[in-house]
């Protein structure tokens, strides 16, 4: 009896596409980001940017900054694994809204408003750390709660709060450098407009794709058979300096006198005559 499995409707639209938020629980990183810029923030330095462009709308930017923000706590700094992620992860869609802006734009993005976004991911991190969180995505928080009312620790306090607020700083400072390097040295690998994942455009056609596997796959064939031939020959052939094994089989027998050959009688001594 043969073994029934699951429907895999890989082709079938849905009807009812779910909102992009139930892509992830309720409790994920992603929707705690998003909640965070969307409620807590005043991107009114970035967005005032905007007020006088022309041309075609641009991305928004809080969802851009949530973005960038919740790459970072992933530890995903380049702008093409970023933008990749956009395509293929649901943690990056939900944030998005199935409208992934390119590697460009995510580039371009964060070195236009560079100082804007590293103050705003200071404060983030400043709030979760208030807030009591040990971690926000691999960035470790120590939680710890620092006094705000007056004592006579207000100097104490005071000094642990600016180191504390430094060290913040420097965390994600590294974001924004390690985001700097990778985007550059992806530049230089790939080229300033290229993902350096794109295929080729017979993959995407049905037939050419059909195609270009098939003889791909009577290339292999063919290699297989020469290579099969060239084995069973050489293993025919007898080695340079070797015997044919033929030949060394006969020159390792013992030698034998052939059945037609005569003995060569021993000389012997003559009879003596009588008398002599």
């Amino acid at each position: 009896m043969s073994k029934t499995f699951r429907d895999w409707k890989i082709d079938e639209p849905q009807l009812l596409p779910p909102s992009v938020r139930d892509f992830v629980a309720k409790d994920h990183l992603a929707r705690f980001v998003v909640s965070l810029v969307t409620e807590q923030l005043d991107l009114a330095e970035i967005t005032a940017s905007y007020a006088i462009e022309k041309g075609q709308p641009p991305f928004h930017p809080v969802m851009m900054v949530a973005l960038l923000l919740y790459a970072y706590c992933c530890a995903i700094y380049s702008s093409r694994r970023i933008a990749k992620a956009c395509r293929e992860r649901v943690d990056f869609m939900s944030i998005v809204a199935l409208d992934p802006p390119d590697f460009r734009t995510i580039s371009d993005f964060r070195k236009r408003h560079l100082k804007a976004i590293s103050g705003l991911f200071v404060q983030v991190l400043k709030l979760c750390e208030k807030a009591g969180l040990v971690k926000l995505g691999h960035v470790a928080l120590d939680g710890t709660k620092i006094k705000a009312n007056a004592s006579k620790h207000k100097a104490m306090s005071y000094d642990r709060m600016e180191g504390r607020a430094a060290e913040l700083e420097a965390e994600v400072s590294q974001w924004l450098t390690a985001a700097e390097a990778a985007d550059r040295e992806e530049d230089q690998l790939h080229g300033a407009n290229k993902a350096g994942d794109e295929m080729p455009d017979w993959v995407a056609d049905k037939k050419k794709r059909a195609e270009k596997i098939r003889a791909a796959k009577a290339a292999l064939e063919a290699e297989a058979r020469a290579a099969a031939e060239a084995k069973a020959t050489a293993e025919a052939e007898p080695k340079s300096g070797e015997k044919p094994k033929v030949a060394a089989r006969l020159a390792s027998l013992p030698r034998h006198p052939r059945p037609n050959q005569t003995r060569k009688r021993r000389r012997t001594s003559p009879i003596p005559r009588a008398g002599s």
